[in-house]
């Protein structure tokens, strides 16, 4: 019976190739009543034929034929398109080993001897196509497996660590630059374009597991061959083999560069404004939790700024969505800037402060977060920068639109100590300040706002006492403690307002700093302590040195030494009367751009002190790298060096590290006799203080020196 025939199955076809047509007849037969189709030929070149245009299952192929012998048909089938893998059972009489050996070389899959058992044949044949099929979907299940790891960026590996054999996939060496089959004896050749920064903990976690038969988990990044940098993900497992003891590392190998570029575009989108690329909501809320933690327990105010551009529907139904995006984009930056400006204004660096940032939550509402403030008040000169650059005009399609917008501002820990309430609170004085008018801040804690409409009020002052030259110079004379004669001055600045009187610097200062205003009044400094010494030395007084002080934005400057020498040389002075003081943190911000900026006024030939010393770093490493004449010890300290122990130790110490390093010392603040001794038997070479005389005016000033020509009284 047809076994597979009445299983409703294709019969499959078999090719029979013998030039004895009763050997071919007995075949038929046998294969037929087995289930099989079955094709004949009588010689090799007929049967190539037959197969090239027959799908054929199973060839069955007499060795010995008159034109082509089975052997060369054999070898010829198998460089065919479809005939790599079709089972070919070679039948002959020959039944020695060579002749074995030629069939099998030639690419047969089984060998039969002459006479045949035809009831056994058909077994043979359907044992032989079954394993055939068995290896085709092996094949196949092979090919979808590569395809699926080329698809998945996925390569395997097996590397016996005792003999050193590595086998991979084409994906392993495109990814390591390691070769399939070759003997690696260390970890090198697999990790050498592992990124330099990755590589020693790489090394370190293979050789772990390794070394304890465990499994291992990595990430990191390769170079690749054709240049550019991929991630890779690693998983592998090293164990004994139960059969022959040796250790084997095998694992599986994985390019994740676009799932991480994908994972970083989800970020992106979740945690960031698509239009402006600036933080959205989610993130303004995590990164004002985050300032908010860093403030608590400290004196730290966190200022949080809502504001909304005026009129930006219109606008953007004008002109556009294009346009209107290019707005918001403008505006990003002008605002982003602004947090650059406010550390500037500080003079310490150009970029953004830490934990500052502009978020962007919708349409055109903004928000911004600053920290490290000393007052809340301080926020509402950030607030006109802003609120100024915005105003700046925009060029859209050709036209200049100018722009404002209203802000309101919520400061902690007044106004709350979470990012909600604080947000919310902001957003409420917005509100409130697009009721009073449009274009403004306005704080919502009343007091703040009535503080900082103050300070707006000392800014604007500052500003017409600079055009107005309200300012004026005093001097205070400094005295050699040897000598008890009078060996220069420092030059202290006083604001004489028309309204207000005397201003104490310590009102002032500290707004001109905030404000950028301390650059042009330092400039007035230095060109009036000029024009007054030139007076002085029209009047005989010739012998007259003036310190005067320089502020972290000047210093910053590269025109700081051209001012120098600009204003000296406008008063045909030499360079000899001015000298520079400079308070120790300023000098320790930036070392190198400190020690470059010292050594040019040091070619100058002017003299630099460091100011206040004591109170900042004081550091012996650094002190001995910086070209200066001398230290001035903070008035804190000399004021109770007798009666506080602590403060007397720090100026003795001063003076001594002073005296270690060459340098001369001027002690500040000394208002007593016994102030006096102390320094002169710890060899201090120069007293300033009320002991001799206050601040005077440049005239007051030029008397008192007149009547100090010989040692002071006071001195003993």
């Amino acid at each position: 019976m047809n076994t597979l025939a009445a299983s409703g199955a294709e019969c499959p076809v078999v090719l029979v190739v013998d030039d004895d047509m009763a050997a071919r007849l007995m075949t038929r037969i046998a294969l037929e009543e087995g289930g099989f189709e079955v094709l004949e030929a009588e010689d090799g070149v007929p049967a190539l034929e037959i197969f090239r245009t027959h799908k054929i299952d199973v060839v069955l192929l007499d060795v010995m034929m008159i034109e082509l012998d089975g052997f060369a048909v054999c070898s010829s089938i198998r460089g065919m398109p479809h005939g790599e893998h079709t089972p070919i059972m070679m039948m002959t009489g020959l039944d020695d080993t060579a002749s074995i050996n030629t069939a099998y070389d030639a690419g047969a899959t089984d060998f039969v001897t002459k006479p045949i058992n035809y009831g056994v044949l058909t077994h043979r044949v359907r044992y032989m196509l079954r394993a055939a099929r068995v290896a085709d979907e092996l094949r196949r299940s092979e090919t979808r497996l590569a395809k699926a790891q080329a698809m998945a960026k996925l390569g395997h590996f097996h590397w016996n660590v005792d003999s050193g054999l590595f086998e991979c996939s084409s994906e392993v060496e495109r990814l390591t630059g390691a070769r399939n089959a070759t003997i690696i004896d260390e970890l090198s050749p697999l990790v050498s374009r592992v990124h330099p920064d990755d590589r020693g903990e790489i090394e370190t976690r293979l050789g772990n597991a390794i070394a304890a038969n465990e499994a291992v988990q990595i990430s990191c990044r390769v170079t690749l061959p054709q240049g550019g940098t991929a991630h890779i993900h690693l998983e592998a497992a090293c164990a004994v083999e139960p059969d022959t003891g040796t250790r084997v590392l095998e694992g599986v190998v994985q390019d994740v560069t676009e799932r991480r570029r994908l994972e970083g575009l989800a970020h992106k989108l979740a945690y960031f404004d698509t239009v402006t690329g600036l933080p959205n909501r989610t993130t303004l809320r995590k990164d004002l939790g985050q300032a908010i933690a860093r403030a608590i327990g400290t004196e730290a105010v966190v200022a949080v700024f809502s504001l909304d551009l005026d009129n930006f529907k219109r606008i953007n139904d004008t002109l556009g969505r294009d346009s209107g995006d290019r707005l918001l984009k403008t505006v990003a930056e002008r605002l982003t800037t602004c947090l650059r400006r406010r550390d500037s204004a500080y003079g310490v660096r150009a970029d953004v402060r830490a934990g500052d940032f502009v978020a962007r939550t919708g349409g055109d509402e903004f928000y911004v977060v600053l920290t490290e403030f000393r007052s809340a008040e301080e926020s509402a000169v950030v607030a006109r920068r802003m609120l100024e650059a915005i105003a700046q005009p925009v060029n859209l399609g050709g036209e200049d639109l100018v722009l404002s917008a209203t802000t309101g501002i919520s400061v902690y820990p007044v106004d709350g100590t979470t990012p909600d309430l604080l947000i919310d609170r902001a957003d409420a004085a917005k509100n409130h300040a697009k009721v009073e008018g449009r274009g403004r801040y306005q704080f919502y804690t009343s007091a703040i706002n009535a503080r900082a409409f103050e300070r707006l009020s000392m800014e604007n002052n500052l500003r017409k006492a600079l055009q107005q030259e309200q300012f004026e110079l005093y001097y205070q004379p400094k005295i050699d403690i040897r000598s008890g004669r009078f060996a220069g001055a420092e030059a202290l600045v006083r604001w004489r307002h028309p309204d207000l009187g005397l201003v104490s610097p310590a009102n002032f200062i500290p707004i001109a700093e905030e404000t950028g205003l301390i650059v042009p009044l330092g400039e007035w400094i230095i060109r009036a302590a000029c024009r007054d010494i030139a007076q002085w030395r029209s009047q005989g007084l010739s012998d007259v040195r003036v310190a005067v002080n320089i502020s972290a934005m000047q210093f910053a400057s590269a025109e700081l030494p051209l001012q120098l020498s600009a204003a000296l040389a406008e008063w045909k002075l030499p360079v000899e009367v001015m000298e520079v003081e400079l308070t120790e943190s300023l000098l320790m911000t930036d070392t190198e751009q400190s020690i470059s900026m010292l050594a040019e006024l040091r070619a100058l030939g002017i003299d630099v002190w460091i100011d206040d010393f004591g109170t900042g770093y004081s550091s012996l490493a650094y002190l001995r790298r910086f070209p200066i004449a001398g230290v001035k010890v903070d008035q804190t300290f000399v004021r109770e060096m007798d009666t506080n122990t602590n403060d007397a130790a720090i100026v003795a110490a001063v003076i001594a590290l002073a005296r270690s390093l060459n340098l001369e010392v001027v002690a500040e603040g000394v208002e007593s006799r016994l102030h006096l001794a102390a320094l002169a038997a710890q060899q201090c070479d120069y007293a300033q203080g009320y002991l001799y005389s206050p601040p005077l005016p440049a005239a007051a000033f030029a008397r008192w020196v007149n009547e100090h020509r010989g040692p002071v009284a006071k001195v003993i």
